[in-house]
């Protein structure tokens, strides 16, 4: 089950033991989670006297995931969370919100995992982390939502190698016009300019356009290696699609990776940085010696020479060969 390899990734930090004492409520939360839905985050919640009872929070692309004290399933929908609150405690944050007509109070441990749970948690419900809460005197100031997040599982077919981290599972995310995030398993992500992103309908016309996008860049890999990876994926139900990222640096890094129609839709979405560059702008000018029709002309000799051609004849056809 995939959803358990996700939520075991976010886990693996903390050590085996912890693996180990929540491997029931993972399968439980894991048989739940939908196919189309992503995991996108796990935090440890607390509760009862001192936070000594701990128990799972999931968090995916639709719901907050965990259980109740008899370690049952509990949903909520993102679209069903009212009245949203937070208010900071010694060890944790507690998370306060209306399902339905229920009032829901939950308790996230305030480790790296739970503050990143939490961000992403208020990201989904389109709540600044620098919102006000009810127990803060701050003023309220007005927030503008830019854009909606754009986040999805990626399959990276070539270009892994120039990330910062090695993993199995990749993710993208666009929470700013112009930009991306590539995260590697449970690790930070990194944030690209996205310059543009190609669908390939072309095999061959799209490693050309690769090769030469990273002339000055860095390495990516021969073109025959890229267009097998393509070539290969290249169906009626499924494409490939290349991402033109450049990192802070200037470094530009191209991602191969493969996509369903769901992919395409989330990909038709993002937002490309104002300033597009073209592929084109690194290639080298291929050289005037390497483009003559050395072979053309010397059959074309040869038939002079035999007398099929005259030597205007012959004069003409190779002009027209070389383009004068």
């Amino acid at each position: 089950m995939y959803a358990v390899e996700q939520i075991k990734e976010y886990l693996k930090p903390e050590g085996w033991v912890l693996l180990n004492n929540f491997k029931k409520e993972i399968n439980l939360i894991a048989e739940q989670v939908d196919e189309d839905e992503i995991v996108e985050g796990v935090a440890i919640l607390v509760r009862g006297i001192g936070g000594l009872k701990q128990y799972l929070g999931v968090l995916t692309s639709k719901r907050f995931l965990t259980t109740d004290k008899q370690k049952k399933f509990i949903g909520f929908n993102f679209n069903d969370i009212h009245k949203f609150t937070t208010n900071k405690k010694i060890t944790s944050s507690e998370i306060n919100f209306a399902y339905n007509t229920e009032a829901i109070s939950i308790n996230i441990l305030s480790d790296d995992l739970g503050k990143r749970f939490l961000k992403e948690l208020q990201d989904k419900l389109s709540i600044p982390s620098n919102v006000p809460t009810e127990n803060n005197n701050t003023e309220t100031r007005q927030i503008v939502r830019v854009m909606k997040a754009i986040k999805m599982n990626i399959e990276i077919l070539n270009g892994k190698e120039q990330l910062n981290q090695n993993g199995s599972g990749y993710k993208l995310a666009q929470t700013k016009p112009g930009t991306v995030e590539i995260s590697v398993d449970y690790h930070d992500a990194e944030t690209f300019k996205l310059v543009k992103w190609e669908r390939v309908e072309n095999v061959q016309k799209s490693v050309s356009s690769i090769v030469g996008w990273t002339v000055i860049g860095s390495k990516f890999g021969n073109a025959g290696a890229i267009a097998g990876a393509m070539g290969a994926n290249v169906g009626k139900d499924k494409s490939v699609a290349t991402l033109f990222l450049k990192r802070e640096n200037g470094e530009k890094v191209p991602l191969v990776i493969k996509c369903d129609k769901k992919d395409l839709e989330k990909l038709s979405l993002l937002i490309v940085a104002e300033e597009e560059e073209t592929t084109q702008t690194a290639v080298t000018p291929p050289s005037t010696t390497t483009s003559i029709p050395t072979d053309e002309l010397i059959k074309l000799k040869e038939l002079m020479d035999a007398g099929i051609l005259t030597q205007e004849e012959f004069d003409a056809k190779k002009k027209q060969l070389l383009g004068i």
